[in-house]
C-alpha cells in the first residue's frame, strides 16, 4: 500500500491598497475696494420779489369835499417831512390838498374794471347820503349804506345787515368782514374843546374786502343838517386803471378830474335804474336851492366870504395836536361850519385826524422813527402821543413814535 500524502500549501496573499487623500485647501482673497463719491450740491436759490401796485387812498367828506388819490398822496409825503418842514409846506400850498363839489346827484366816486363805488350827493349842497360798493372784486355782491334823516340802513345783496350797535358781519365766503363800531376819534376831539356834544357817539364802518380794498364810513348827524356820511378808500391801483371823483391817481393832479363827466347813468347804476332815478330826481329838483338850515344859509352865501368868520373856531379845533396835517382842511371846515353849523367844528376835527391816520401816519412813522433794520413790530408816528402813553416811545427816542397791533398793543390800531 502506497500512502501518498499530498501536500497543499494554500499561500494567502494580503494586498494591502493605500489610498491617500490629498486635501488641497485653496485659499480665496476677496479684496473690496470702497470707493467714495464726493457729490457737491449747489443749491441756487432765487428770491422773486414782487412788487405790489400802490397803495392809494381817497377821502369824501362834508359838503362835500374830494381828496383826490393824488392829493392823498401829497398828504402822504408831507406826513413824512420834519415838523418844521410840514408847517413851512402846508402854509405854502393849503388848497392843492382837496377840491370842493357842490352839486347832488349820484356820481363815479370810483370806477374800474373791477372796482365800482357809486355815491349819492344829496341835497342840499351835496352831503353823501348814499354809498354803494360792487363790482367783479365782489363776485356780483352789492354792498349799500343809505341814510335817510337820522335813519341808517346797510344791506348785503339788498338784505339788512348790522342792525344792532356795536355789531359786526362777514359773509360765508370771506368777501366782506364789516365792524359796525364807536369812532373813538371824534370822542377825543369833542373833549380836547369842550363841545356840548361830549357824550354823542360818532359811529363808524369798518370795512375789509377783497384785493386790499378797506373802507371806513362815518355817520354824521350834526345839529341843522340831517345825518350823512363820510368815506375813506384805500385800495391798490389797478393795472387797468381807474377813475372817478377819486381820480385816476397817475400823478397828474387833480385837476384833470372831470366832475360832472362821473354821473351815474341809469344803466350802469349799481342800484335799480328806477330806484336811481328817484333820488336823482329829488336831488336834482333842489339843486337850485341849496338851502342848508333853518337860517336860510346858502352855498353862495358861504363861498362869498361869510364862512371867514368861521376861521378861529376851526383854526382851534384843527391845531390840537400841532401836527400840520389837520390844519390842511382849515378851509373845508369854515365852508362846513358855515352852511351845517358849529357842530360841525367837531365833524371836521374828526375827518382831519383820520386823513392824517390813514394816509400819513405809517409813511410817516417809517421816515421819522429811528429803529434798527432788523425791526419787525407794526408802528406808526402819532402826534397825540405823550410820555408814558401806550406804545409812545417806541423807538426809545421820539415819544410820537408808536407800537399798534400787536401784543400789549392790540387795541391801538394800526393806520
Amino acid at each position: 500500500t502506497t500512502t501518498t500524502t499530498t501536500t497543499t500549501t494554500t499561500t494567502t496573499t494580503t494586498t494591502t491598497t493605500t489610498t491617500t487623500t490629498t486635501t488641497t485647501t485653496t485659499t480665496t482673497t476677496t479684496t473690496t475696494t470702497t470707493t467714495t463719491t464726493t457729490t457737491t450740491t449747489t443749491t441756487t436759490t432765487i428770491t422773486t420779489t414782487t412788487t405790489l401796485p400802490e397803495e392809494i387812498s381817497c377821502i369824501a367828506f362834508g359838503d362835500p369835499h374830494v381828496v383826490s388819490f393824488d392829493q392823498a398822496r401829497r398828504i402822504k409825503e408831507l406826513g413824512m417831512l420834519t415838523h418844521v418842514e410840514m408847517w413851512e409846506h402846508s402854509w405854502k400850498t393849503p388848497s392843492v390838498y382837496w377840491r370842493d363839489f357842490y352839486e347832488s346827484g349820484s356820481f363815479w366816486l370810483v370806477s374800474s374794471a373791477q372796482i365800482k363805488i357809486q355815491v349819492l350827493y344829496g341835497p342840499p349842497g351835496g352831503w353823501i347820503r348814499d354809498v354803494v360798493v360792487g363790482g367783479s372784486f365782489l363776485q356780483g355782491h352789492l354792498f349799500r349804506v343809505t341814510v335817510e334823516g337820522l335813519d341808517v340802513h346797510m344791506s348785503w345783496d339788498g338784505e339788512p345787515v348790522l342792525q344792532d350797535f356795536p355789531d359786526a358781519f362777514s359773509d360765508e365766503q370771506g368777501l366782506i368782514e364789516a365792524r359796525f363800531i364807536e369812532n373813538d376819534l371824534y370822542q377825543d376831539a369833542v373833549k380836547s374843546h369842550g363841545h356840548y356834544r361830549e357824550t354823542k357817539k360818532l359811529r363808524s364802518l369798518e370795512l375789509t374786502l377783497p384785493s386790499a380794498v378797506r373802507m371806513t364810513i362815518n355817520f354824521e348827524g350834526q345839529g341843522s343838517v340831517d345825518n350823512f356820511l363820510d368815506v375813506f378808500l384805500t385800495m391798490r391801483k389797478q393795472e387797468d386803471g381807474q377813475d372817478g371823483h377819486c381820480g385816476r391817481g397817475e400823478g397828474e393832479g387833480d385837476d384833470n378830474v372831470d366832475w360832472l363827466r362821473w354821473r351815474v347813468d341809469p344803466l350802469e347804476s349799481l342800484v335799480s335804474p328806477p330806484a336811481l332815478l328817484l333820488e336823482t330826481g329829488r336831488a336834482m329838483a333842489t339843486n337850485a336851492s341849496t338851502t342848508t338850515n333853518e337860517s336860510n344859509v346858502t352855498t353862495d352865501y358861504c363861498t362869498e366870504g361869510a364862512q371867514e368868520e368861521f376861521a378861529e373856531p376851526c383854526e382851534h379845533v384843527l391845531n390840537q395836536t400841532g401836527n400840520a396835517i389837520p390844519m390842511l382842511f382849515l378851509d373845508a371846515c369854515k365852508m362846513d361850519v358855515c352852511m351845517g353849523g358849529p357842530e360841525m367844528l367837531s365833524h371836521i376835527a374828526t375827518v382831519a385826524y383820520q386823513a392824517y391816520y390813514k394816509v400819513a401816519a405809517a409813511a410817516a412813522g417809517l421816515a421819522l422813527c429811528e429803529f434798527p433794520p432788523s425791526h419787525s413790530h407794526p408802528y406808526m408816528w402819532d402826534p397825540t402821543c405823550y410820555m408814558g402813553g401806550l406804545g409812545c416811545l417806541a423807538d426809545g427816542k421820539n415819544i410820537e413814535c408808536r407800537y399798534c397791533g400787536f401784543g400789549p398793543y392790540e387795541s391801538i390800531p394800526c393806520p
